[in-house]
């Protein structure tokens, strides 16, 4: 495949997640150590180690693996993570997803099949940053 025809095929690839809104895509063959600030929503599908901070949706595909402190409106994951996790309205966990670690959000949901390990803290719903 040349560059031309790679580059042709990430733009399709990619163009369903820009329709869709999100601002960010970490593929599943990349590593990113350190600090992800995301304005707007973010799909993770590769490993991301150190902190996340999202405006709006964080989304875990089941490739995706995170090992951080995120601070996020909502979270959605499928594949594992570990660490802190502050979330201003919703955390869901869609199988086969793993969690463990500290927990805050007002609204927790998980689906059959999901394991979790940790502490969980759930209050009000916070207002949007």
């Amino acid at each position: 495949m040349t560059p031309l025809d790679q580059s042709a095929a990430f733009q399709t690839a990619t163009a369903g997640l820009e329709e869709e809104g999100y601002q960010m895509y970490l593929g599943q063959k990349c590593r990113l150590n350190g600090v992800l600030k995301v304005q707007g929503m973010a799909r993770i599908d590769g490993f991301v180690e150190g902190e996340i901070y999202g405006s709006d949706l964080i989304q875990v595909g089941k490739d995706g693996k995170i090992e951080a402190t995120v601070k996020a409106k909502d979270i959605v994951a499928q594949g594992p993570l570990r660490g802190d996790f502050v979330v201003q309205q919703k955390l869901q966990l869609l199988a086969p997803a793993t969690l463990e670690g500290k927990i805050d959000a007002p609204v927790f949901l998980l689906e059959e099949g999901v394991f979790v390990n940790g502490i969980l803290k759930m209050g009000v719903v916070r207002p949007a940053v």
